[in-house]
């Protein structure tokens, strides 16, 4: 008996199986030409200096709820359950490396950490403080024991997901987003996000965590940072399945990486930002329309 729970063993086992159907770079060099065609022509409408950005959040938006394209994107603005991810990722790093030994006392180090990166970044650019760490230093400790509890519970159940001690080599936690731009300048924007990435002896297999629970349309939330990943690579550094794990609701997906699934997940991906180009042009024409009809009442009001 080894104590694990089984839905951890399969999760783990899902990881670390080899590689499925070889995905060939003509393939591969097809599908990102084909995109880069797409992409370029949903952007050419896009008024000079304008560009968006599209995650797998921004393309769920838009097949479940198509009206909130419309809306005009506002400033990023820092909270508990924005940067639990990256804390938590942080957290769940050191944890594995054996730096600390559980969440709690990692996210303590990782928000001290930040702290301190905050304060001497304020006075020299040798060092780069995390987007969340200048943020969290000004909150009172109220406020700050929120975030320690948001980011502890979610590195808690990333932690607790995988059987870390059966993959070989040291995984990839957090690390860079993948980013893929069409050519010619396109202001249309690709950002894929994993998790983890554990790298085998073949294509690496990509973790995601999710919130809530699964739904219909899983398979557009995991092809999507598989698609992003394999035409911003290689052939022989394209993921060769995605695992998505939702904590909250004890669910779990594999998808394997091949043609097929990169071809559904592009085409998904060119629906979702033909929705998000039309719904910002139309916010665009209604706000110069409202522009105008107010110009003319204050003409009418002199």
């Amino acid at each position: 008996m080894t104590g694990v729970p089984p839905r951890v063993t399969w999760l783990t086992d899902a990881l670390l199986a080899p590689p499925g159907e070889h995905l060939s770079s003509t393939a591969l060099a097809e599908l990102r030409n084909d995109l880069g065609r797409d992409m370029h022509a949903l952007g050419a409408d896009f008024p000079p200096g304008r560009r968006l950005q599209i995650d797998a959040f921004k393309v769920l938006i838009a097949h479940r709820q198509p009206e909130r394209c419309m809306a005009v994107e506002d400033t990023f603005v820092a909270s508990p359950r924005v940067c639990r991810r990256a804390v938590g990722l942080a957290a769940v790093n050191r944890c594995v490396r054996g730096q600390a030994p559980c969440p709690s006392v990692a996210v303590a180090e990782v928000l001290a950490q930040g702290v301190e990166d905050a304060s001497v970044a304020a006075e020299t650019a040798a060092i780069k403080a995390p987007w969340w760490a200048q943020w969290y230093s000004e909150l009172p400790h109220g406020a700050r024991a929120v975030v320690s509890a948001e980011a502890i519970t979610w590195a808690t159940q990333l932690l607790m997901a995988v059987d870390w001690g059966r993959i070989p080599r040291l995984p990839v936690i957090g690390g860079r987003d993948d980013w893929w731009q069409g050519p010619g300048g396109s202001p249309l924007v690709l950002k894929g996000h994993a998790d983890v990435r554990c790298l085998g002896q073949g294509r690496p297999a990509l973790l995601v965590v999710a919130s809530g629970r699964c739904r219909g349309d899983w398979r557009v939330e995991l092809g999507f940072p598989a698609l992003v990943s394999a035409v911003a690579h290689d052939a022989r550094l394209a993921p060769c399945r995605v695992v998505g794990v939702w904590p909250q609701s004890g669910q779990v997906r594999v998808l394997a990486v091949d043609v097929a699934a990169l071809r559904a997940a592009a085409a998904a991906t060119i629906s979702g930002v033909a929705t998000w180009v039309d719904g910002q042009l139309e916010a665009q024409r209604a706000a110069s329309a409202d522009g105008r009809h107010n110009a003319s009442v204050d003409e009418v009001a002199v």
